[in-house]
């Protein structure tokens, strides 16, 4: 199933459940539960955003957008990610309210609702865990932060049937909002990571130079620029020193070679600049022309 339509089965999973939990608050008089109405409309909301995004990313390369339309979908997590932000604050304004003039609620009730938010969310989660962009993640970590949710709702609905302490129900609004704000800050750090072209985790650059200057006739690899376009695509660029006098089906073999291992680690998009001794690249990180050797083999 593709991203778009793996984050529209959500939405429309999300959204529906949004509808009956709302109504499940004011029977039941929870705000934990309509606090989190409020955040899963807030969840459809960022969905609807991400689902279009998601599909606009999809776009191939134009003469606008040379390396795709890959970071829409970066802006949908963004996006998301601010959703949530607003809807928190919203919320922990009205748990603090109503801490401070604790109400009855059904608890029993509750315990119903929070098992069905259990099985519908999870199920949602379970849908869009399958995606691998950094989109579908964050709305597979904010259904995550659901379930959690649900289930502590279930055990606090629980105790407040047998102990009667109705403040339970505000503690755990702001608890649980607090906790979703922990996990949205760090989206969004995510997010500005790829933006600032920080290189993505699970590479080691070393590892990658050392393994390439294995390669027969390269002499050198240097100036390595390793980044991602949305968390999930990693794209490098490398300047590759050869030895001299090499004709052009061996520079042609060695290029396809640096190719082959970039692929290994998984790198599918690469620019690979072939320099000699002779012709160095003029860059701040190259390396100087190492005269004094060539005079040395000349010896």
């Amino acid at each position: 199933m593709k991203s778009e339509k793996r984050i529209l089965l959500s939405f429309i999973l999300n959204l529906l459940f949004t509808i009956f939990e709302f109504i499940g608050g004011l029977i039941t008089n929870s705000i934990a539960l309509l606090s989190d109405s409020v955040h899963d409309l807030g969840d459809s909301l960022s969905m609807g955003i991400a689902m279009v995004l998601e599909k606009k990313s999809k776009k191939k390369p134009d003469d606008f957008y040379t390396y795709g339309y890959r970071r829409y979908s970066l802006l949908g997590a963004l996006i998301s990610s601010l959703i949530l932000l607003v809807g928190s604050v919203f919320i922990i304004i009205e748990a603090v309210k109503r801490l401070m003039n604790p109400e009855a609620i059904n608890a029993q009730l509750v315990i119903y609702f929070s098992i069905v938010g259990i099985l519908v969310n999870g199920l949602a989660a379970w849908n869009v865990s399958k995606g691998k962009t950094l989109n579908e993640k964050v709305i597979s970590l904010h259904l995550l932060e659901d379930i959690l949710g649900w289930v502590a709702l279930f055990i606090t609905a629980i105790i407040m049937v047998f102990t009667d302490i109705i403040a339970l129900d505000a503690i755990l609004s702001i608890a649980f909002t607090l906790f979703i704000c922990y996990q949205v800050f760090k989206n969004i750090r995510s997010v500005f990571f790829v933006l600032l072209e920080k290189a993505p985790k699970g590479f080691d650059l070393d590892k990658i130079k050392s393994e390439l200057e294995r390669i027969e006739h390269v002499r050198e690899i240097h100036h390595i620029h390793l980044w991602s376009l949305e968390g999930s695509f990693p794209l490098i660029t490398l300047h590759a020193l050869l030895e001299e006098n090499l004709d052009s089906e061996t520079i042609t073999d060695i290029q396809q070679e640096i190719y082959d291992s970039l692929h290994h680690f998984g790198i599918l998009h690469s620019t690979i600049q072939i320099e000699f001794n002779n012709s160095p690249c003029g860059e701040e990180e190259c390396p100087e022309p190492e005269v004094e050797e060539h005079l040395h083999h000349h010896h």
